[in-house]
């Protein structure tokens, strides 16, 4: 973009997607890291293995991807972490096929649904079932006393192993705990999302103009994320004039007007499942901001500043 036109010095390449930097080997390495990660907190909290049902979690550990935004609340693929033993996916119906490139799971089987959404009236039926079939792993690879760490379970699923005998034990925070170091693979993946994002945020900035509605704004970082290889939006925080306080309005079909502040987060969930989450607030029209929206785009600047000092390594 030329600095002070809303045009591209190179017309053709403006809207051309970008070329994904990502070598197969970059993935392969990220991908055993993470593993490793999830690995090493079994082994330092002296667990068995982990039962892990949030897709998120289920990427970070095999980037096994499936439905990521419809299974976040039909719980109907699963998988078994050990911490000295396989990896176990069980997958959607006719979709075992889906995992068959990836190195990180050794054994992918069909999963059983006993959410009511797949098994109706007979949830407690279906969920002995599964946790059955768990449970006769877990003995197998582990012995007689194991400890289970599980991210996201319904009561039905912790009564079924918990009838069993086995301990079960909080997952979730071993998750983010393994999340929390990254590796230089997995940075450059992150650094490859935060291109994609500030794509987008160009591209709105470039469509933007008085008449427009926020969604229609809106749908711009939506249409550069997904032709990069992206896969969602985790909110819709876009917002004009009055409508930016109090924060956390959705972006709706209000009509811009010229000169009116518009702000948004990207809350973007780019290629390979990394969040960029990239904050703006311009003027609709490439206007000079207002005395009065300086001090108010001022305030919370500041407040940013003096917590961003504050940070100090460890």
């Amino acid at each position: 973009m030329s600095p002070d036109k809303p045009i591209y010095l190179n017309a053709e390449a403006g809207d051309r997607p970008l070329r994904n930097p990502i070598s197969d080997a970059t993935l392969a390495a990220a991908r055993r890291y993470r593993l490793q990660r999830v690995r090493e907190q079994l082994r330092h909290h002296d667990v068995t293995a982990m039962l892990l049902y949030d897709p998120v979690n289920i990427r970070y550990a095999t980037d096994s991807s499936n439905m990521q935004v419809w299974t976040a609340h039909n719980p109907s693929r699963y998988a078994l972490i050990f911490a000295e033993g396989p990896v176990i996916l069980w997958e959607f119906h006719n979709c075992e096929h889906l995992c068959a490139h990836l190195e990180t799971i050794d054994e992918v089987r069909g999963a059983i649904n006993w959410a009511y959404f797949g098994a109706g009236p007979r949830v407690t039926e279906k969920a002995r079932e599964w946790a059955a079939e768990i449970v006769d792993l877990i003995r197998h690879h582990a012995g007689d006393h194991p400890r289970l760490a599980v991210d996201r379970l319904d009561p039905s699923g912790v009564a079924a192993l918990a009838a069993s005998g086995i301990t079960l034990v909080q997952g979730q925070a071993l998750m983010e705990r393994a999340r929390a170091i990254k590796s230089a693979e997995e940075l450059e993946l992150i650094r490859w999302t935060i291109r994609v994002a500030e794509r987008g945020i160009q591209r709105m900035a470039d469509e933007l103009r008085p008449g427009m509605t926020e969604n229609e704004l809106w749908a711009w970082l939506h249409f550069e994320n997904i032709r990069h290889g992206g896969e969602w939006l985790e909110t819709r925080l876009l917002a004009l004039g009055l409508r930016t306080n109090p924060w956390m309005q959705e972006c709706s079909d209000r009509v811009m007007q010229e000169g009116e502040l518009i702000a948004f987060d990207t809350d973007l969930i780019g290629p390979y499942g990394y969040c960029a989450d990239i904050s703006r607030t311009w003027t609709v029209g490439r206007v000079p901001p207002s005395a009065e929206q300086r001090r108010l785009y001022c305030s919370p600047m500041s407040s940013s500043n003096t917590t961003w000092h504050c940070c100090v390594r460890g």
